[in-house]
């Protein structure tokens, strides 16, 4: 079945060279966290790692009024739209009892050229499948974790039935295609199985998905020595092949772009610097504490900056052993970026 990648494209297609565009003035993308409780535990997440979990407390909802100061901030900040702002980080977001709100805030503002965010479908009801359409909530990602209930319950410790699911997300492309509307995007993915689960889960939605795809585990920023790829593929050659396609993957890149371009909000406040910081060791500030435009513009932020471009990613606890970032196309290397030209003191000159 062919399928435009339109879901995966805008992150991967037509970039400029990074460093041609530094220092942007604005990020290209924020992420901000609804909530960081998540319904399912499963294997391959923090959630689903005991140590990870741990990490992740507190357990919050992010407050309406605080994302809103957030909403303001963005539609006043001058400059162009972000890129992204995507609703979802370490939780499942449709556990946010104000969720669509949020979606409707964030569009109405029109601060971003793409609102998206991801979730594991369990919780899409027709009343909310309803508000995404009106919203013009422009994509959403649906993570599937096994088409086979067995499997699903042993990877996510959540009985729900697969076709459950799979009934939620029909609904919202019914009521979508209903009402005349290309939006949401749908995408779906599953972690690829090697295994002829893989041809059951695109039987499955191939009819109903506007793009399907598969993913592999990975280690992320294996802080805390967590083998991910090992709790979802227990026949150590499918483990011992993905770690190898994993490699095959990865850019000549020694100083990870995501500081350069983003920042992520999570639901207690916290602005990181990685969407998989589960113990937030890359934090630079609260957005209780400052405004986004006064953060992306600190200190704090720059001296970040600074220790990656310096070849000192061992000083930080998340940094340390990561090479996740090596996934960044090659445009995004910054390697060997003059660092005078990030300093907050030069830029105000």
């Amino acid at each position: 079945m062919e399928k435009s990648n339109d879901f995966t494209i805008i992150n991967k297609s037509n970039r400029r060279l990074l460093r041609d565009l530094l220092p942007l003035k604005k990020p290209f993308s924020i992420f901000i966290e609804p909530t960081n409780f998540c319904n399912f535990k499963c294997k391959p997440c923090a959630h689903g790692q005991e140590k990870n979990r741990e990490d992740l407390k507190p357990f919050i909802h992010l407050d309406f009024d605080l994302y809103k100061k957030m909403i303001d901030e963005l539609r006043t900040w001058p400059g162009p739209k972000l890129k992204l702002l995507r609703l979802t980080a370490l939780g499942e977001p449709f556990l946010h009892p104000k969720m669509c709100e949020m979606i409707k805030m964030a569009k109405d503002a029109d601060i971003a050229e793409r609102l998206d965010m991801f979730s594991n479908g369990s919780l899409l009801t027709e009343a909310i499948s309803e508000k995404l359409v009106e919203y013009q909530l422009d994509a959403i990602r649906f993570s599937i974790y096994s088409v086979i209930n067995d499997h699903h319950k042993s990877v996510t410790n959540n009985s729900i039935d697969i076709h459950k699911i799979r009934d939620n997300i029909a609904a919202l492309k019914r009521i979508r295609d209903k009402k005349g509307s290309s939006k949401p995007y749908i995408f779906v993915k599953m972690f690829d199985t090697y295994t002829s689960e893989n041809e059951v889960f695109i039987n499955l939605y191939k009819d109903i998905a506007d793009e399907i795809g598969f993913e592999k585990v990975f280690d992320a920023s294996k802080y805390n020595n967590a083998d991910l790829i090992g709790s979802y593929y227990t026949n150590p050659e499918d483990a011992k092949r993905t770690r190898e396609d994993y490699d095959k993957s990865l850019h000549d890149l020694k100083t990870c772009p995501r500081p350069f371009i983003g920042m992520v909000i999570c639901s207690n406040g916290d602005v990181v610097m990685c969407t998989h910081d589960a113990p937030r060791a890359t934090r630079i500030d609260n957005v209780k504490l400052h405004t986004l435009k006064e953060i992306w513009e600190g200190e704090d932020l720059f001296n970040f900056r600074k220790m990656l471009l310096s070849g000192n990613k061992h000083q930080n606890r998340l940094c340390k052993n990561c090479d996740w970032f090596r996934l960044f196309p090659v445009e995004d290397k910054v390697d060997g970026f003059p660092i005078e030209k990030l300093d907050p003191k030069n830029l105000k000159k």
